[in-house]
């Protein structure tokens, strides 16, 4: 009876050390690994979880911490940055503290693109953004991201239309160019 018992217990030990060993050496670093892999995702258009931001949509945008949820939540988030609303123009401007060159240009258009596209479909009364860059200024109108995609932005926002109409077509440089040139409009060098 006492050898059965220690046998148990020794089984059990051992079971115990063995699932320790899995969940502190692989299953841990496993979710850490896909964790951070998301979190690198997110900086990228082409990759970036359009779900992640839905919960930011709002007839108005005057809701000061809603838009800096949203801009915090999509492509350029890690570059610093200020905003300026301006409600009665329905236009927002965002100040990034870095250059396009040291960005990289196509990272750069690809982003608006994306985020330009992203608030115009959350944001109901938005209608015009100004992207600031210490180099490079760039306006984006709701008018010309529609006549663009040829449809009402908020209906992009499906998942499955969001990845095909909007994301995928940003792996195509020529795309990519053809986009920037149509709504990426007064670009200009600071002062």
């Amino acid at each position: 009876m006492m050898k059965t018992r220690n046998m148990i217990i020794m089984v059990l030990l051992v079971l115990g050390i063995g699932l320790f060993a899995v969940v502190q050496g692989w299953i841990i670093p496993q979710k850490e690994q896909n964790e951070q892999r998301y979190i690198t995702e997110q900086q990228d258009p082409r990759t970036h979880d359009i779900g992640n931001v839905l919960k930011f949509k709002s007839k108005y945008m005057g809701d000061f911490s809603n838009f800096d949820h949203l801009i915090s939540s999509l492509p350029l988030n890690h570059i610093e940055r200020t905003y300026q609303l301006y409600s009665d123009q329905l236009t927002a401007q965002i100040n990034y503290k870095d250059t396009v060159s040291g960005i990289g240009r196509t990272m750069v258009e690809q982003s608006l693109i994306y985020n330009a596209t992203a608030a115009f479909a959350l944001i109901d009364n938005l209608n015009t953004i100004n992207f600031d860059f210490m180099d490079l200024d760039y306006q984006v109108t709701r008018q010309d991201v529609e006549s663009w995609y040829g449809v009402t932005v908020s209906t992009l926002l499906d998942e499955d239309t969001w990845r095909t109409k909007v994301q995928e077509q940003l792996d195509d440089e020529e795309y990519v160019l053809n986009c920037s040139k149509a709504i990426l409009i007064n670009a200009y060098f600071s002062d």
